[in-house]
């Protein structure tokens, strides 16, 4: 898998208009082997535009894509999204936000999107997923 990622990864960089903005900090490739297991290192890329192909993958590895837009051409942009990071303070578009029928889950300021909330409706639907819920009664 970890082949795979990065040769798609090297694949969409071939393509003008992205930049491994990591590569520049990482002391070795992205794709490296130690004690006999295979991992990738985090990777950002910068896109020029949501049109460039790395601009909107998700990959099984530390990978985000960062695309540059104008806040008031944001949400029209972006689309769908499963989840959201905004850091910002600006009432309107945290309002905006909010009212933005596309995110299913959105972050204001840093939040982990690594923690999980039993309450929140994507990590919800996990939980359901991995446990069964069942009631239990006692008569004694």
């Amino acid at each position: 898998m970890a082949d795979w990622i990065d040769a798609q990864i090297e694949e969409g960089l071939r393509t003008p208009g992205a930049e491994d903005v990591t590569a520049r900090y990482r002391s070795g490739p992205r794709k490296t082997v130690f004690e006999g297991g295979t991992y990738l290192r985090p990777t950002i890329i910068r896109c020029d535009s949501f049109r460039h192909p790395l601009a909107n993958r998700e990959f099984l590895c530390p990978y985000a894509s960062v695309v540059e837009v104008p806040q008031a051409d944001m949400l029209q942009q972006i689309g769908y999204s499963l989840a959201v990071s905004a850091i910002t303070r600006d009432p309107a578009f945290i309002e905006a936000l909010q009212a933005f029928p596309h995110i299913e889950r959105l972050n204001l300021g840093p939040v982990s999107t690594m923690k999980i909330s039993w309450d929140q409706p994507h990590e919800g639907n996990l939980f359901e997923f991995l446990w069964r819920r069942r009631a239990l009664e006692w008569a004694w």
